[in-house]
C-alpha cells in the first residue's frame, strides 16, 4: 500500500494481526460495498477495534485473499490477511460510499537486533501449548510476534498492545509473559481435573 491512503474502514470488537487470516461474515449492506470495492480496485480494508463506544486509531490493513461463499440472500463469507499495522491520520473529506473511509499511514517497525533468547522462549512457549508440530500458518515474512499471536486466543486489549508496539523484541517479551500466564492457566487446569479425580484441591494460579 502507499505511503498515505485512503482506505475503508470495518470497526469491530476484534484485533487484526499482520499475517493473521481470519474468516469474516458480510451482512450489512454497506460492507457488502466495502468488499465488492476492495475487490474492483484491489485495495485493502482497514480493521479498526471498536469496543464500548471507543475505538482505537490503530488497526490492520487486511487484504482479502478468499470469498468462501456468497448466499442468495447478498451475504457473503470471505476470509481477509492482514498485511500492515495503520494509523487513521485524517478522517475522509469526500462522501460517496455507504461505508466508512479514512486516511491512514503505514507503521514500520524500529531497526534493530532482536535476541535468540527472546525467539527461543516465544517458539518454545508456542509449541508447548499448541503442539511441536503446529505452525502458525502466517507468510514467513510476518514477525514471529504477530505470526505466534495470530495463531492463538487473546484478549483483544492484548491484541491491540502488540499491534501498536512498533519494537519486535517488545513485542516478543509482551507475548512471552502472555503466554506463560497461559501455560500457567493450562497447568492448573490439569492439575485441578487430576486432583478433582482425588477428590483433592488445587490452588488458584497466581
Amino acid at each position: 500500500m502507499r505511503e498515505r491512503d485512503e482506505l475503508g474502514i470495518f470497526p469491530l470488537e476484534m484485533v487484526l494481526l499482520p499475517g493473521e487470516a481470519v474468516p469474516l461474515h458480510l451482512f450489512e449492506p454497506r460492507y457488502r460495498e466495502l468488499f465488492a470495492d476492495c475487490v474492483l480496485d484491489g485495495k485493502p480494508l482497514v480493521i479498526l477495534l471498536s469496543s464500548g463506544g471507543t475505538r482505537a486509531s490503530v488497526g490492520c490493513a487486511g487484504q482479502i485473499e478468499t470469498m468462501l461463499r456468497r448466499l442468495p440472500d447478498g451475504r457473503i463469507n470471505i476470509v481477509l490477511r492482514g498485511l500492515v499495522p495503520v494509523r487513521i491520520t485524517d478522517a475522509a473529506v469526500r462522501g460517496g460510499p455507504g461505508y466508512e473511509t479514512a486516511v491512514v499511514e503505514p507503521l514500520i517497525d524500529e531497526e534493530g537486533e532482536v535476541p535468540d533468547e527472546l525467539v527461543d522462549r516465544a517458539r518454545d512457549l508456542f509449541a508447548s501449548l499448541a503442539g511441536p508440530d503446529r505452525e502458525t500458518g502466517a507468510p514467513p515474512e510476518t514477525p514471529l510476534s504477530y505470526a505466534i499471536a495470530g495463531a492463538i486466543e487473546i484478549p483483544a486489549e492484548r491484541k491491540q498492545r502488540l499491534l501498536e508496539l512498533r519494537d519486535e523484541p517488545a513485542r516478543l517479551r509482551e507475548l512471552i509473559d502472555l503466554l506463560q500466564g497461559v501455560d500457567r492457566a493450562a497447568d492448573h487446569a490439569r492439575e485441578a481435573a487430576q486432583r478433582a479425580q482425588r477428590n483433592g484441591k488445587v490452588s488458584t494460579p497466581s
